[in-house]
């Protein structure tokens, strides 16, 4: 009940309610009704429902979070729908095309006994190395140097010594 007299401030005369209307509210969880006034904003209704930043969507259009629910057209018996809002929308990445072949890894051969050609066992049986040890006091006796057409090199310390031909 309001006071007539328009230029006087507005001022609410015995205990005036909102009328109350009853919503059909259709959230995760499922269906519930939910009893509220045209003056609630439309965010209640998801707060309500457990979705707090979701969407509420009436009628196919999603609705203000900030408006009325009476300022959004809904009746007695509505059917509302709250959903959690989505993350992305970005634009689809066109799949690369490749000119080259993917180069092929080396793979390493495993040789079976391949620690007997660094030995050699005489009739006597007598046991010799037929590698050279690296000197170096990192490695010590134990590690062979690789033997290439010109240089004899340790793997572990990175020692090398040039092996100079007689004619050169």
């Amino acid at each position: 009940f309001w006071l007539k007299s328009q230029a006087s401030p507005r001022r609410v005369v015995g205990d005036w309610r909102p009328p109350v209307m009853q919503l059909f509210v259709v959230g995760s969880g499922g269906t519930s009704t939910l009893n509220v006034s045209a003056s609630d904003l439309v965010s209640s209704l998801a707060l309500r429902v457990g979705e707090a930043d979701g969407r509420v969507l009436y009628g196919g259009e999603s609705l203000d979070l900030a408006a009325t629910i009476g300022s959004c057209n809904l009746v007695e018996d509505s059917t509302v729908f709250v959903s959690a809002s989505l993350l992305g929308g970005g634009k689809k990445r066109k799949k690369k095309t490749y000119t080259k072949p993917k180069k092929i890894k080396h793979k390493k051969k495993k040789v079976k006994l391949s620690v007997l050609k660094f030995y050699k066992v005489d009739g006597s049986d007598k046991v010799t190395r037929l590698r050279k040890d690296c000197p170096h006091e990192i490695c010590g006796p134990g590690v062979f140097m690789a033997m290439h057409f010109n240089r004899y090199y340790c793997g572990k310390c990175h020692l090398t010594y040039l092996i100079k031909k007689d004619g050169k």
